[in-house]
């Protein structure tokens, strides 16, 4: 169990998980050097954090592990939009590629 004492802050989670994140990272290495993973999922933003530098690349530099930001909503960020018009797009995107590389029949 983690106890947090930072409160949270939207848009800086950081500054709240990576200390104990860091600190499982850590302690992974000394004890078990063998087990530690090629790469981490990460639990919000990375570069799609609206200041371009999110939890999992905090945490990717720390620990000089590969991140990947798995967020759970969709920022708005460099042409990405969160509606519904946007998302059907990407899905039949999706779609076409797959049946073009015969994926999906």
């Amino acid at each position: 169990m983690v106890s947090l004492t930072a409160p949270y802050v939207s848009g800086f989670l950081a500054f709240r998980e990576v200390p104990f994140l860091l600190e499982l990272v850590q302690q992974l290495r000394e004890k078990e050097p063998g087990l530690i993973p090629q790469v981490l999922l990460v639990d919000g933003n990375g570069v799609l954090h609206h200041r371009g530098f999110g939890v999992a690349c905090h945490l990717g530099v720390l620990t000089d592990l590969p991140c990947v930001g798995v967020a759970k909503k969709l920022l708005q960020v460099d042409g990405l939009e969160n509606n519904a018009l946007h998302k059907e797009k990407l899905s039949g995107a999706c779609m076409e590629q797959l049946l073009n590389k015969n994926l999906l029949s």
